[in-house]
Order: C-alpha cells, then structure tokens, then sequence
C-alpha cells in the first residue's frame, strides 16, 4: 500500500473528500519477488469514509504517526476491547492492526463488531447484529 497511497485530501473542516493515489503495476518472480514496471500520474477518487485493510503486514508506523494515535510495544493501534476506538476521538481499528496478526475470519469478525461500533457513535444506535446476538442463534 506504501506506493499506492499518496495523500489524503480534505475540505475546509479536516473531513476527507478525497485520496489522492499512484497506480502501480509490479511483475512477480518465481520466487515471490515484486519488480516495479511503471506507475500511473498522481489521481484522486472522491471519498467521505477510508477504510484500511492492511492484511498481513506490520501495521505501517507513519500512519499512526501521522493521526496521533497510540501503537503498543509491537506497533499495533491501541484500542478499546468493547469499543473500537482510539486514543484520537474519532478513529478507530479492527483487526490486524489492532491485534496483530490473525486469521481473517478474526479479522471479519473484529471489522463486523468495529462497524456496528462506528454506526452507534455516528447514529447513536446501530440495527447492525452484534456478535453476541449472531452467536445466540448458532
């Protein structure tokens, strides 16, 4: 993602409208291996909402730098267990970069509860299912 991502953009209020990204397009070897072919010109998609999805990666450092969050010793995003959120009002992580690295069926269920989360801060409530109620009727 480090060479696709190259600037958030936002309006007059600190809110993002925009990201500004680099097409990138890698040959991979044999053995795994990626060589660089050529990028795209810088453009920008229109956003109001930006979700990270970082995978098996260490969670990037200059990002939580960057928005003032707290990592922990292993560099992950410290967050409330119930809540989701950050040590920034509001942000918040699930998943691999809150917990380090797991399996994506951890990483659904973080991002399903941090969404449910996300709907009760912006809406006060959330009709979202909750994992508790999902579980009761397994």
């Amino acid at each position: 993602m480090g060479d696709r991502n190259k600037s958030f953009i936002s309006d007059d209020h600190g809110n993002v409208k925009a990201v500004q990204i680099i097409e990138v397009e890698y040959e991979v070897d044999d053995f795994g291996r990626r060589t660089k072919l050529g990028q795209s010109e810088p453009k920008e998609i229109p956003a109001d909402l930006v979700l990270l999805a970082v995978g098996y990666q260490h969670t990037e450092q200059q990002l939580p730098e960057k928005l003032g969050v707290q990592v922990d010793s292993r560099g992950n995003i410290v967050a409330t267990d119930k809540a989701y959120q950050t040590s920034v009002d509001k942000i918040f992580t699930a998943g691999d970069c809150r917990k380090g690295q797991s399996l994506v069926v951890w990483a659904i269920s973080e991002g399903r509860e941090c969404a449910r989360k996300v709907d009760e801060f912006l809406m006060g409530h959330s009709e979202l299912e909750s994992k508790e109620a999902i579980h009761q009727y397994a």
